[in-house]
């Protein structure tokens, strides 16, 4: 670990107090429901245009196998209804090329891929009428929007948005269409808000912007994952793994500004390591990175950050096929100035010495995101360093009021397998919308609507 100077974790500039003390947030549903007003009259119900993300998993008898996706969106669309109003629902289902180039024989990957696959499972689990109309825009739109109740309490669910080039690429005639279907826009598919596409940051440009917003489940990740507003006297920690540096390079460079520690695990450490000087063995290493690695660490000194890494691996000779006895292992000490790993050997998950030091680098921590495991955890011994963590991250959330963010497939993987996902504050549902954010990049869906105090 490189430690921190107390005085430089203790002492923040004055600019970074500034802004770690001066709030915005962006206009969201509850903002746009109150400006409109409840439909009190039942013969006004307005048309809420809202992006969802319907991506769902289904298998071959196209039947739903998690429904979290649509379940993340009914808190937004509860709230629509419940004021009596109308929401219009658009989303995106896998990628559909065939259908874009008119090459999709038999509609085959239409069927597949045709949101009239969740109309059932909305309406059961919205408790609500839904409707489905199989294009997104045209006159068969307009004529459904313009038969939706005035009384309001209706759902309509537009076809799949990609069946069309005109959404990736963000066409503004595309994009104009759809706003002109509703009074309103809400955002509440974070996935999606990492890309410029109409029905993300195109729609916006053609409304009032005091009636566009984002729905609940943005608003809930923009609040736990975006670090540039944070209390003065917080304390802000970072686990990143994975198995590459040019992956993780752009979030890792991010999170030096933003973060005050910042721990990393899995094979992207042993980069890291290797820039220290320590021998890595067979393990993963980006040989092109090394000197990128290097400099990370000196601008986290300069910066008076806290970065660490392990500081020993349980190895095996080859990689597994399956789970492996403990006695075929080898744990290597892997500080700066031990032998390291030796030549043959090549690390698979943090070691014992590794656990107790991201122990004590996460105490104090009062918010710390978690993204990447510490090791091949889907592989039995080497999940236990893994395990060790997300015990850690358990402890903070309940006995040290850490504010705790698991994102990333992989890191909401290793906390469903060891059955922890409720025990930590905060899950995301973004993948490279969690990454791009925690880097510090600005999300176009994110950018389109207006912020406010």
């Amino acid at each position: 670990a490189i430690k921190q100077n107390a005085k430089q974790r203790t002492q923040r500039s004055s600019h970074e107090r500034k802004s770690r003390t001066m709030f915005s947030r962006k206009r969201n549903v509850v903002d746009i429901l109150e400006s409109m007003g409840p439909n009190t009259s039942g013969t006004d119900a307005k048309n809420i245009l809202v992006r969802v993300d319907f991506n769902v998993p289904m298998n071959d008898d196209l039947e739903i196998t998690d429904d979290s996706r649509i379940r993340g969106a009914l808190p937004t669309l509860q709230a629509i209804l419940e004021s009596s109003h109308n929401a219009v629902v658009m989303s995106h289902m896998g990628r559909p090329k065939l259908v874009q180039k008119g090459e999709d024989e038999g509609g085959k990957q239409r069927a597949k891929l045709t949101l009239s696959n969740v109309v059932d499972r909305l309406q059961t689990l919205a408790k609500a009428p839904v409707a489905f109309v199989n294009e997104c825009q045209g006159d068969k739109v307009t004529s459904a929007v313009a038969g939706l109740d005035k009384k309001g309490g209706q759902i309509l669910l537009l076809e799949n948005l990609r069946f069309t080039k005109q959404e990736e690429k963000n066409d503004p005639d595309f994009a104009k269409g759809l706003a002109g279907l509703a009074d309103a826009y809400i955002n509440d598919a974070f996935g999606t808000c990492h890309r410029a596409h109409a029905s993300v940051s195109g729609v916006p440009s053609f409304m009032d912007a005091k009636l566009c917003g984002v729905g609940k489940l943005v608003q809930s990740e923009l609040n736990y994952l975006d670090f540039t507003q944070l209390g003065e006297k917080d304390v802000v920690a970072a686990i990143i793994g994975g198995s590459k540096v040019s992956t993780k390079l752009p979030v890792i460079k991010g999170l030096l500004n933003s973060v005050d520690t910042l721990v990393l695990g899995g094979g992207l450490a042993f980069t890291f390591i290797k820039a220290m000087g320590v021998n890595v063995g067979s393990s993963l290493l980006e040989e092109s990175m090394i000197d990128t690695a290097r400099e990370l660490i000196e601008e986290a000194k300069k910066n008076g950050k806290k970065l660490v890494v392990p500081v020993d691996a349980v190895c095996s000779a080859s990689f597994p096929s399956g789970p492996m006895d403990i006695k075929d292992t080898k744990t290597f000490d892997i500080a700066p100035g031990c032998d390291g790993i030796q030549d043959g050997w090549m690390g698979l998950d943090a070691g014992p010495k590794t656990v107790k030091v991201f122990e004590e680098a996460l105490q104090g921590v009062t918010k710390c995101v978690f993204n990447g495991p510490a090791g091949v955890f889907e592989i039995a011994p080497f999940d236990v360093g893994t395990r060790g963590l997300v015990d850690i991250l358990v402890d903070i959330t309940k006995n040290k009021n850490c504010i705790t963010v698991v994102g990333g497939g992989d890191s909401v993987a290793a906390l469903e397998a060891f059955g922890k996902t409720k025990e930590v504050s905060y899950v995301s549902t973004g993948g490279g919308a969690t990454l791009e954010l925690l880097a510090g990049d600005k999300l176009p869906g994110v950018e389109a609507i207006e912020s406010i105090q």
